[in-house]
């Protein structure tokens, strides 16, 4: 042990700034390993439990985003990295998530109830988990953020209905995604879903209101006249883009409706001419007095046709179909089928006053340099700098470790090193000195060697003799 502790200090003599430089990059290295390891350790995502249906839709939500997790055994708590947790709890509230809990049917059933709990409380509970199961098929809706439903049964003491039969009752609120709305046929298919859930409620005693407290009702004119527009901007757009490339055309479409509902009734007869006549005479005399009687009837064939017409208000009145063309990718000549196409795509009638507008227009390019840079995921963002720190110290561990050897056959640094194991060595034996000594380079053993007085060194040099014949 003395002898290696003894090579140690001479290895560590000749190779201080080394030694140090290597000692604070094993230390920094260690410390972003700990730091790396202390930010990745998984916490809890929320101070308090979840529901088993909260836990479901944040798995959900964390499974889409790519985000890695971890869930307890009981699904009450959710584990991520303490590095994501902020980013995490941020995009969850951003999307609204998790839900406010609202209990089931089955929640309801797995409930204990005693055998003394009153028949009123037992419906009130079967209601709320009624109630809980609408609310949990409407927030499954698209553009659906959150939702409500409160039922109202009708009384079951018939002295409170005055004697008048009172229907069952529902209001429902539904909070929509930013930029979404419910359609006429999603609001009816509401009214329709809530209904059917509780018996005797009719989809007529569902009111339904959004986040401002606006009640829901049927589509008027303006919504078929815009879901119109869409469908016909949809079949144009969707037919040129399978023609001529995605992004070389651009379509709008106009529809005015009538915006009155009209009628008309027309009846036309067609006669066929005579299909019978009965004529008949009569002649004689009573009581002195002479008489004399005709008759004729004729019976005509003819047709009655009634012709009756209607339109109702969201009827099209004219229609206008503008198609914009990308002219470094379209030519010109091609404009007079492009508009055969567009007009045949969006049904136009011509001769009705329907107008359907084909142009070519130079369309405005973005350069390179102005689109938005991708950004990097979040995790390999994340990564970066303790990879950078690491790649950092490697070079500069192996920078050091090419300049050892350069280091060690400098004059200057030979002499240093001669000069610390001559003082480790002054006081010990020869029989230890040639020991040591018999160990390093030559170069190194020759300029200690000749530090010695003559008798020392011949003494040295004998025990190494004997070392070397070993």
């Amino acid at each position: 042990m003395p002898r290696l502790a003894e090579r140690c200090i001479v290895w560590i003599s000749g190779r201080k700034t080394s030694a140090v430089l290597s000692s604070l990059g094993v230390a920094a290295l260690a410390a972003v390993i700990l730091a790396f390891f202390r930010f990745a350790a998984p916490v809890t995502l929320f101070d308090v439990p979840l529901h088993a249906s909260q836990t479901s839709e944040i798995e959900r939500a964390l499974t889409l985003w790519a985000e890695p997790y971890q869930a307890d055994e009981r699904g009450t708590q959710i584990f991520v990295r303490r590095m994501r947790r902020k980013d995490v709890l941020l995009r969850l509230a951003l999307a609204g998530l998790p839900h406010r809990y609202v209990a089931t049917t089955a929640d309801i059933l797995d409930a204990a109830v005693s055998p003394l709990t009153p028949e009123s409380v037992i419906d009130d509970r079967r209601r709320s988990g009624i109630e809980g199961d609408l609310v949990a098929g409407l927030r499954r809706m698209d553009g659906v953020d959150d939702a409500l439903v409160v039922i109202s049964p009708a009384p079951s003491d018939p002295l409170t209905a005055d004697g008048r039969h009172v229907a069952p009752s529902a209001s429902v609120q539904i909070l929509m995604q930013s930029g979404a709305r419910l359609s006429p046929a999603a609001l009816d298919g509401v009214k329709r879903f809530v209904a059917a859930g509780y018996p005797g409620l009719a989809p007529s005693g569902v009111a339904v209101v959004d986040a401002g407290g606006s009640l829901q009702k049927a589509a008027d004119a303006a919504d078929h006249s815009a879901a119109r527009e869409r469908r016909t901007e949809n079949a144009v757009q969707s037919a040129l883009d399978a023609a001529l490339g995605p992004g070389v055309a651009i379509v709008r479409v106009s529809v005015r409706d009538t915006g009155a509902v009209q009628a008309t009734e027309s009846t036309k007869v067609v006669p066929h001419g005579l299909l019978d006549a009965d004529v008949g005479r009569e002649h004689g005399s009573e009581r002195g007095r002479a008489f004399e009687k005709e008759r004729t009837n004729r019976h005509y064939a003819y047709d009655t046709v009634v012709e009756r017409r209607s339109s109702s208000a969201d009827a099209v009145a004219r229609m206008s179909v503008a198609v914009f063309l990308d002219a470094a990718r379209v030519k010109g000549s091609a404009t007079a089928n492009i508009a055969d196409l567009a007009r045949a795509a969006a049904g136009a009638d011509l001769r009705s006053g329907d107008e359907v507008v084909v142009k070519t227009l130079p369309f405005e390019r973005r350069a390179e340099s102005e689109r938005e840079p991708i950004a990097p995921h979040p995790a390999i963002a994340q990564a970066l700098l303790p990879a950078a720190v690491i790649v950092t110290i490697l070079a500069l561990g192996l920078a050091l470790w090419r300049r050892a050897p350069v280091a060690v056959r400098a004059p200057d640094a030979d002499d240093r090193t001669a000069t610390a194991l001559l003082a480790s060595l002054d006081r010990e034996l020869p029989r230890t000195a040639a020991y040591v000594l018999a160990g390093l380079p030559q170069r190194l053993r020759d300029r200690v060697l000749r530090s010695y007085d003559t008798d020392s060194r011949a003494r040295i040099e004998m025990h190494m003799s004997t070392y070397g014949r070993n």
